[in-house]
């Protein structure tokens, strides 16, 4: 989302752009797809025209991981562990948020697989480092 809304960091966008190339691989998950569209229909992602572009764009740039029953499981345990870790935090603008579906099983890809995460959520970041997920941005 943060390349459309040009947001992204020179490193994620560096990152991006090696995906684009195909030099790297970059995943994503069912929830990702479901975040896209829903924020465009918001109107809050201009560089899309429809969600066939969108939808297209993402399953033709990105690894699209399955979501089994098992990442799920793990999912909850990350989102539970977060919103913990959360509630902890030293920055307090940090300590009233919660961990989203959607980032809780972004940061359990990313322990299954030891994939590094591109996100500019500061909630998925804190989460992530705390447990032990590499974070691009």
């Amino acid at each position: 989302m943060a390349a459309a809304t040009s947001s992204l960091t020179p490193v994620s966008e560096d990152v991006l752009l090696k995906v684009r190339r195909g030099a790297v691989r970059g995943v994503i998950h069912g929830l990702i797809l479901y975040e896209v569209i829903y924020h465009w229909h918001r109107g809050r992602l201009p560089g899309f025209k429809s969600e066939e572009e969108i939808t297209s764009y993402l399953l033709g740039t990105f690894l699209n991981i399955r979501l089994t029953n098992d990442l799920m499981r793990e999912a909850a345990k990350v989102k539970v562990k977060g919103d913990d870790l959360l509630k902890l935090a030293e920055d307090k603008a940090l300590q009233d948020r919660k961990l989203s579906s959607c980032d809780a099983i972004t940061i359990s890809i990313g322990i299954k697989y030891s994939f590094p995460v591109v996100s500019g959520d500061r909630d998925l970041q804190y989460v992530a480092k705390k447990l032990g997920v590499e974070v691009l941005w």
